[in-house]
């Protein structure tokens, strides 16, 4: 891949932010990372990442919210979404998000979500 692609980690634990983003990096990617859902939406909105992987269980907006708020914004609606989350959600009704991460993820896991996230998103 020529242009790297941006990928916006969002997640309130700051050693699971460096750890993941280490992994992306070595993957290939550029990460941008936020540690809440508020500061996620302001660099989301300015980044136009090409996929957003956020915590389910952070301080004040929280992960659900935040894939809410991502797809109600025209210029990042069709962004790909990963919820993460160490315990399984019951979701009413259909997830907002394209993928759902149990934490601990594997590298592999995640590796394999992201390229075939963002390859559906190219439209191949």
């Amino acid at each position: 891949m020529s242009e790297l692609t941006t990928i916006l980690l969002v997640d309130d634990d700051r050693s699971i932010l460096k750890a993941w983003t280490r992994v992306l990096q070595l993957a290939g990617y550029s990460v941008a990372t936020a540690c809440d859902g508020a500061t996620a939406m302001a660099v989301a909105q300015q980044i136009q990442p090409g996929l957003i992987v956020t915590d389910r269980s952070m301080p004040g907006m929280n992960g659900i919210e935040l894939c809410y708020r991502v797809r109600r914004e025209p210029k990042l609606a069709n962004t790909p979404l990963v919820l993460a989350t160490a315990k399984p959600e019951t979701v009413i009704g259909a997830p907002v998000w394209d993928d759902l991460w149990l934490k601990p993820v594997s590298v592999e896991t995640m590796c394999e979500s992201i390229q075939r996230l963002l390859t559906l998103d190219a439209g191949y």
